[in-house]
């Protein structure tokens, strides 16, 4: 172990002379489907290819989690406990690095299925087809008013409707759970759906549920009886872990890599992670899970960490596999069930195979041989053993603002009016901006149309559509539309027109 942490601490020592950094402005993020401002890629690997981050948006994303059992651990078995590194005892259900003398360089906090991409063969109906076509059409009105009326109600969900379909796909649903795209009735080579599950929804339901609804609610599109088994189209699995260890020290050749690019990242003067061969059909990822969460708002993430052990205060890394679907089909992946069956095995494949950290040897030229980082092998080795379960976070198909979003940001035009008119009192403020607000809407009336009244409730209406709610009075003229076309369509085919 002494030999191990001189030649790692030969490494750090040597690290700014292996490594050559080129840095390059860009306003993408190495977190997931996320963008970050002031992001910096340093590019130290092969530039053959430009990075590809935002994926197709007729890819799909979607976070699960499968949690395993956590653990005391330190860097070395005969130093102090570090900061972070609390956690339930050793037990027989925690993986086997867990429960012997020698302890881990890291503390599993969570592993799953990070996103999932799904597509389903098949037609879609003509019944649905003049619907969407319809909806679509509203949502391209010039009108708030009628863009309201554009969405589509299924059980337990309400799609938002989009006025444009994508290259591919000729019309787009969403809502907090799924995004759905739907090819034409004309495009027979196309797979009738493309759907992205969205990562809260698989943290709620479940891999399986998920996937379940997610068929129940394609069914109703599809011409033909019955649903085939949906393809995966794209996979990623992860692991959350804290380890206190200087990534960003390591020198680019102790990373052994199938993948040509390897890009730095940093947010200001912050390390944030690695990504390796984004763009390909295969990809990583390193990053400051907890930086991502700033951005994200997902703090229900740190409730789970918490329930594993986390300090609320150490950093937590993600490391994540991006599998698309030729990886996926070469390891036998292609259906949800196999994907399950296969997270093992994929992993041991992407961290001994694909991508590995290593101690890289003076005497020795051939990177295989080098030995794996202590880190490394601790994430070689989780156990993708435990059941995916669903767990219970405070997330629904809608995406109405928070209590916290409304009462503050919405003071703020109130705030402003009583600091312009110098008003202290709150109740005077309020009223005075209200009959304020009916006044200049009133005298606007003349040019647009719209009452103060008329103004407010579009607003409201286009907003109930954009957060996947309900809004009374809105949405039958558009339904009498979609009878109307129905009925037509009805009536050209009895009469064989």
């Amino acid at each position: 172990m002494e030999t191990k942490n001189q030649s790692v601490e030969a490494l750090a020592q040597n690290s700014s002379n292996n490594m050559a950094l080129k840095s390059r402005a860009d306003v993408k993020g190495i977190f997931p489907d996320e963008s970050a401002s002031g992001e910096i890629y340093l590019n130290i690997g092969n530039t053959d290819t430009q990075p590809d981050i935002q994926e197709s948006k007729e890819l799909d994303s979607a976070k699960d989690t499968l949690q395993s059992s956590s653990c005391s651990s330190v860097l070395d078995s005969g130093s102090s406990p570090k900061k972070g590194f609390s956690g339930a005892p050793p037990s027989n259900t925690a993986p086997s690095n867990c429960i012997n003398n020698q302890k881990p360089p890291i503390q599993v906090l969570r592993s799953g299925i990070d996103s999932l991409y799904l597509s389903y063969i098949g037609n879609l109906s003509y019944a649905r087809s003049l619907e969407l076509e319809i909806l679509k059409k509203q949502a391209r009105s010039e009108h708030e008013i009628e863009q309201a009326e554009a969405v589509l109600k299924i059980p337990e969900h309400l799609f938002q409707v989009h006025g444009k379909g994508s290259s591919l796909y000729s019309y787009i649903l969403s809502d907090n759970a799924f995004r759905i795209s739907f090819s034409s009735m004309e495009a027979k080579k196309l797979p009738l759906a493309y759907v992205q599950i969205k990562s809260d929804w698989l943290v709620l339901r479940g891999v399986r549920g998920a996937c379940a609804e997610l068929d129940v609610i394609i069914e109703q599109f599809n011409s033909e009886a019955e649903n085939q088994e949906a393809n995966v189209s794209r996979a990623d699995l992860f692991v959350d872990f804290v380890c206190d260890f200087p990534f960003e020290s390591q020198p680019v050749a102790a990373w052994v890599r199938r993948a040509k690019r390897i890009s730095s990242h940093v947010i200001g003067q912050t390390f944030t992670g690695y990504s390796f061969g984004l763009g390909g059909d295969m990809s990583a990822r390193l990053y400051d899970k907890t930086k991502e969460i700033e951005t994200s708002k997902k703090d229900y993430i740190k409730d789970i960490w918490k329930q594993k052990g986390w300090d609320g205060e150490s950093k937590v890394w993600r490391l994540e596999f991006q599998f698309k679907r030729s990886i996926l089909k070469e390891h036998e992946a292609g259906t949800v069930e196999d994907l399950l069956s296969k997270l093992a095995s994929l992993w041991r494949y992407s961290t001994t195979s694909w991508l590995k950290l290593t101690i890289p040897s003076d005497t020795d030229t051939t990177q295989s041989r080098w030995p794996l980082h202590p880190v490394w092998e601790a994430l070689c080795d989780i156990d993708w053993g435990v059941p995916i379960q669903p767990i219970s976070i405070p997330v629904r198909s809608s995406n109405p603002p928070s209590d916290r979003f409304l009462f503050i940001n919405g003071l703020s035009s109130i705030s402003s009016y009583m600091a312009r008119e110098g008003i202290r009192d709150p109740e005077e403020a309020f009223q005075k901006f209200l009959n304020d607000a009916r006044y200049f809407h009133n005298m606007e009336s003349d040019y647009n149309g719209k009452s103060f009244v008329d103004y407010l409730i579009e607003k409201a209406a286009a907003k109930a559509r954009k957060y996947n709610v309900e809004f009374p009075e809105v949405g039958g003229e558009v339904q009498e539309k979609i009878i109307q076309a129905k009925a037509e369509a009805y009536k050209k085919a009895r009469d064989g027109d």
